[in-house]
């Protein structure tokens, strides 16, 4: 069962009144808690190989990665919760030393710290702004737009205390390298969301 869904039923309290009390029965329905730790893992996974496609970028520390695609993708396809354990989970393996960072970095402690913790922020936004099942293109893309944001406003923020206060060597060095590159990972994300949602409505449309 999906532990979005969660079934209510009204029991009486000391009162009298009736009140809803939130039953974990049905919480496993559609492939249980396996099904639940399975997404998280996967998506926690995704992050990580995203992060081992590193291209070293001249004049700055921070290497382009496919870390922010992976990350968009998580908060498409996850519920916020969710999305947000595969996030955290991702940074507590690679504080235990796991090496799911990007080869080289310091984590969240060094000077790309603060990307790392927007994953974390990102996801969990664009899961919630997504809207359901049969959210729009247009919908999609500007839940993934706040979530780019967030990545790059707390990258930037952490490096300008990283650099002393120094906003346009954090800006120069962490956001303009990387901006066209970001909206190119967002448009494939959302296109890809799109295109896999559409094929889902055809698929069910023939069954009934």
């Amino acid at each position: 069962m999906d532990c979005m869904n969660l079934r209510t039923e009204t029991k009486p309290n000391e009162l009298g009144s009736g009140i809803e009390v939130s039953s974990l029965e049905g919480v496993v329905r559609v492939g249980g808690w396996p099904r639940v730790a399975a997404s998280v893992l996967g998506c926690c996974a995704l992050i990580a190989l995203g992060a081992q496609v590193r291209v070293p970028i001249p004049g700055t520390d921070v290497p382009m990665t496919l870390q922010l695609l992976a990350v968009l993708l998580t908060g498409f396809a996850l519920p916020p919760a969710r999305a947000m354990c595969a996030t955290l989970l991702y940074l507590a393996c690679g504080a235990a030393g796991l090496g799911v960072f990007v080869p080289g970095s310091a984590g969240v402690v060094g000077p790309t710290g603060g990307y790392l913790v927007g994953f974390v922020v990102a996801a969990w936004l664009l899961s919630v702004l997504k809207g359901g099942s049969r959210s729009g293109f247009f919908r999609l893309l500007a839940a993934g737009a706040v979530g780019c944001l967030a990545v790059f406003v707390l990258g930037i923020a952490w490096r300008t205390f990283w650099f002393a206060g120094d906003v346009r060597l954090a800006i120069v060095t962490g956001l303009l390298p990387f901006a066209g590159k970001a909206v190119v990972e967002l448009l494939l994300a959302t296109t890809m969301v799109t295109a896999v949602r559409g094929l889902r409505r055809v698929g069910a449309g023939r069954r009934t």
